[in-house]
């Protein structure tokens, strides 16, 4: 099995754990892997980061996707962790299906009664029974992952498929930068939208863009203050003017004498994230710059709090978010 359909594995189990979607079938399984990784991302700022993502959205694509990469790495970093998750997401388990117990051991009546169904113990019948245990843990991991998302590219040398498949780079139109910036659908839960979605087009570089605002109160309290995220996104014909950009955007930020760098995720394929105080507002945002393949991402999140900590797991949420769209629009 290889680390990649590992690690997805694993992650599907996480999430119909916490979701509750696992219920009888791969419960203890998936509360074993659950804390075997629970362990071993705690020690590191990115597993934890990773963690506290999934826990707040674990049916988020964009926080599946985190976790599932930064568990990867940790499979390929330790083996022993790799044979461990592999012993316990591939070995026998029980469960209780209506009247029916499903064990590793052998039947031995002649005959196994399944609702209307009635199977004989042979060899045949036995791999009916086989077969129907491993569709429905399937189920359980189709019911957490999607359809699409379930389909695993291979790693492994031997495959025959490029990495570009999985990491498209091409220009976006400015239909196509749209899609990149987030909808209510994929914003965290009481999130609204803060004017219209705007966009255009540089005639200069040739470069389209999009842009749109996002508001919510503070902690989701309807007496807290109000936040805003704003998501600024444009697509370059080539990765060489997005790369330039990038620079231009990040360097502005940081020249200012109060800006401050921040950790960030490794999101893209280039990555920044920092803090600024306008003392005219006596308030301070946070921004986050990325450039994935062609697209150049800017958010802007404010105010930032200082005195509360949530607000630094929301913003790399939503770069998170943002930055796996930016790569799901340039592999359609």
């Amino acid at each position: 099995m290889e680390t990649s359909e590992l690690a997805a594995m694993a992650v599907a189990m996480m999430t119909a754990t916490a979701t509750g979607a696992a219920g009888g079938v791969g419960q203890s399984a998936g509360t074993a892997v659950a804390e075997a990784l629970r362990t071993r991302l705690v020690s590191t700022e990115r597993g934890r980061a990773a963690l506290d993502t999934l826990h707040q959205a674990p049916e988020d694509p964009a926080a599946q996707e985190t976790a599932r990469s930064v568990v990867q790495e940790e499979i390929e970093a330790d083996p022993e962790l790799r044979h461990q998750l592999r012993l316990r997401l591939t070995a026998p388990s029980t469960h209780t299906t209506g009247s029916l117990l499903i064990t590793s051991s052998q039947v031995s009546r002649s005959h196994i009664a399944l609702g209307p169904l009635t199977v004989n113990n042979t060899r045949g019948g036995r791999a009916v029974i086989a077969l129907g245990a491993v569709l429905l843990l399937a189920l359980v991991v189709l019911a957490v992952y999607g359809g699409t998302s379930l389909i695993v590219v291979d790693d492994s040398p031997e495959s025959a498929q490029d990495d570009s498949a999985r990491h498209a780079v091409r220009a976006l139109n400015v239909s196509e930068v749209k899609r990149v910036v987030p909808d209510l659908t994929s914003m965290p839960s009481g999130w609204e939208r803060s004017g219209s979605l705007r966009t255009g087009e540089d005639e200069d570089n040739g470069c389209s863009g999009a842009q749109a605002r996002f508001a919510t109160a503070y902690g989701r309290d309807s007496t807290g203050t109000v936040v805003h995220a704003l998501f600024t996104v444009w697509s370059c014909p080539r990765v060489e003017v997005s790369a330039s950009g990038f620079e231009v955007t990040r360097s502005g930020i940081a020249n200012n004498n109060r800006a401050t760098e921040i950790p960030l995720p490794e999101l893209g394929d280039q990555r920044a994230a920092l803090t600024h105080y306008n003392a005219d507002l006596d308030e301070t945002t946070a921004h986050a710059v990325l450039r994935v393949g062609t697209v150049l991402v800017k958010l802007e999140y404010d105010p930032v709090l200082p005195d509360d900590p949530e607000w630094s797991t929301e913003f790399e949420q939503l770069a998170s978010m943002i930055a796996t769209r930016a790569q799901q629009v340039q592999n359609a």
